[in-house]
């Protein structure tokens, strides 16, 4: 049976997915999406379904609050602690909560003060 490949460019991977080129270029400086083809003179960046898929894991995990290095270890290593990782983050994000309840709560102080 052959299957045929559909590749997509940089500008069909940025509309499929709302990226930057930036970003799409920062994820393969960083290894963290690499096209698997290059074509023409210019060497053009094409990715593939895998990559797509890959990319929308990444930018799922930035939506959650994940850092790159966390999101790197996910989506690299799949022998990693998942389960550890999100709970880091997890536990990373309710203290920045808190503290920005802290600070939304002194500005009402100094706010309720001036009245």
């Amino acid at each position: 049976m052959n299957s045929k490949v559909t590749y997509y460019t940089v500008g069909e991977i940025c509309v499929l997915t709302g990226v930057t080129r930036k970003t799409l270029f920062y994820y393969d400086r960083i290894d963290l999406l690499k096209p698997v083809r290059r074509t023409g003179a210019q060497k053009h960046k094409l990715y593939d379904s895998g990559c797509l898929e890959r990319l929308r894991q990444i930018l799922e995990y930035r939506e959650a609050g994940l850092q790159i290095a966390e999101i790197r270890e996910l989506v690299n290593d799949p022998d990693c602690d998942a389960q550890a990782i999100l709970e880091k983050a997890l536990a990373r994000i309710i203290e920045q909560k808190n503290e920005k309840e802290a600070e939304i709560r002194k500005l009402q102080d100094m706010i309720t003060r001036l009245r």
